[in-house]
């Protein structure tokens, strides 16, 4: 038992200090651009189905009368000398015409009738004038003979049998005279009926060569035949579809965004100051389309709480067309911030970052500007060059021991490369558009 008391106790080991491998963030002050991100289907802008507006046989077509064939609407030019110059634009169709061209004489067959008719009137209604002038000559005479005659009786130079005379005399010219007054009177109404009959026919004759003009059938609008609905001597109705024209000069793609994102975006809209557009058939190529966002959908979808907005996309200004029914990845050129630090958003808790200065983590408050999706904007908090911590966060603490780990330090590149969508690009302030 003595000799066991005079045993040393064994030696405890000393503590070992624990040093963590970390990755981390390098940042520095730069200007990003927020890229609202989405997807949509290209379509035209101007999409026509071209109908009969008459019935009958198609009895000729724009040779050749295919998918794809062009065709010209009419339009009006200004040559060198600065006159003006049109072009009814390509025949797609034309409609027998027969049958209208017969309505159409007739129609003016029974016009110059109506005119005949009216011009007979006037000459009747001059005639019957003239007559009346002359009746009442002859009126007038004979009431003198009959005054005179009236006054001689009354003297007894004649007798009452020659008053007699003279009285039939005149009450004979006077029928006469009111006869022709009532003819001349009823003239008016005559005319009036021929006129009103004239304007029916005249309405007529005008929607007949309306129907003949539409028998050859001209697209409204310039472009290519997408559909060819019917074929050479094939009998048509009113209303039957004929071909489909598309105009892909310019193109549309709907775009659903979230109604904060859109909130971004309205007053530029809103004002015509389009936010400008990017576009891709996929994530990875290299080829961009650019457009601009040129109207937004007045309400919001209630279920998906979106707002769709357009954007337009000038095929003239590409070699390579946008082709409707393309589906693409769209980026929208959104906010601008100047002088700020993107870093990992999941770096930041609670206000708070981790540094690695000096081989130990030193934790440090944030002023965070805004959130992009997994990137944080923080503004007046950090030093260029500070290395922001990205791992083992849940087990750090302030003052721990590091080491940053072989290639453990990433950039903005590299995060902007992991994202399958980019939230935000870097511009240069002195050269980005508002």
């Amino acid at each position: 038992m003595f000799v066991s008391s005079l045993r040393e106790p064994p030696r405890r080991a000393e503590p070992v200090e624990r040093i963590r491998a970390v990755q981390v963030f390098e940042t520095r002050p730069m200007t990003v651009q927020e890229m609202i991100t989405g997807f949509g289907t290209a379509r035209c802008m101007q999409q026509v189905v071209v109908s009969a507006q008459v019935s009958g046989e198609i009895v000729e077509t724009l040779e050749p009368f295919k998918v794809g064939q062009a065709v010209q609407a009419a339009n009006v030019k200004v040559d060198q000398q600065g006159r003006s110059v049109s072009s009814q634009g390509d025949v797609i169709a034309r409609i027998d015409p027969q049958n209208y061209q017969e309505k159409l004489d007739q129609a003016e067959d029974r016009l110059k009738e109506d005119q005949a008719e009216l011009d007979r009137l006037a000459q009747e209604k001059q005639n019957l004038q003239k007559r009346l002038q002359i009746q009442q000559r002859s009126f007038d005479e004979y009431q003198k003979e009959y005054d005179r005659v009236s006054r001689l009786v009354q003297q007894g130079v004649l007798s009452e049998s020659n008053l007699t005379t003279a009285e039939l005399d005149l009450r004979r010219y006077e029928d006469s005279k009111v006869q022709l007054e009532t003819e001349l009177s009823l003239l008016p109404v005559r005319i009036q009926q021929i006129e009103a009959r004239a304007r029916t026919h005249r309405n007529d004759l005008e929607l007949a060569q309306l129907e003949l003009d539409r028998t050859t059938i001209r697209s409204p609008i310039s472009g290519r035949f997408q559909e060819i609905h019917v074929e050479r001597g094939q009998y048509v109705s009113v209303g039957s579809p004929l071909v489909t024209v598309v105009n892909s000069r310019q193109v549309e793609i709907p775009i659903g965004i979230r109604l904060h994102d859109y909130q971004k975006l309205s007053a530029r809209i809103t004002s015509g100051d389009y936010p400008e557009v990017e576009l891709r058939a996929n994530r990875n190529d290299s080829f961009v389309w650019k457009g601009v966002v040129s109207r937004a959908a007045p309400v919001a979808d209630a279920s998906t709480r979106t707002v769709e907005v357009y954007v337009v996309v000038d095929n003239d200004e590409f070699e390579t067309p946008l082709l409707p029914g393309t589906f693409v990845t769209v980026s929208i050129n959104g906010p601008v911030y100047e002088n700020v630090y993107p870093i990992p958003r999941d770096t930041v808790y609670q206000g708070q970052v981790f540094l690695a200065e000096d081989g130990k983590a030193v934790r440090r408050d944030v002023e965070q500007r805004t959130v992009l999706e997994s990137i944080s904007l923080i503004e007046n908090s950090l030093q260029p060059g500070d290395a922001v911590i990205m791992t083992n966060l849940d087990i750090l603490e302030d003052g721990d021991k590091i080491r940053i780990a072989d290639e453990g330090t990433q950039s903005l590149k590299d995060e902007l490369l992991r994202l399958r969508l980019p939230t935000l690009r870097v511009v240069d302030p002195g050269t980005l558009e508002r």
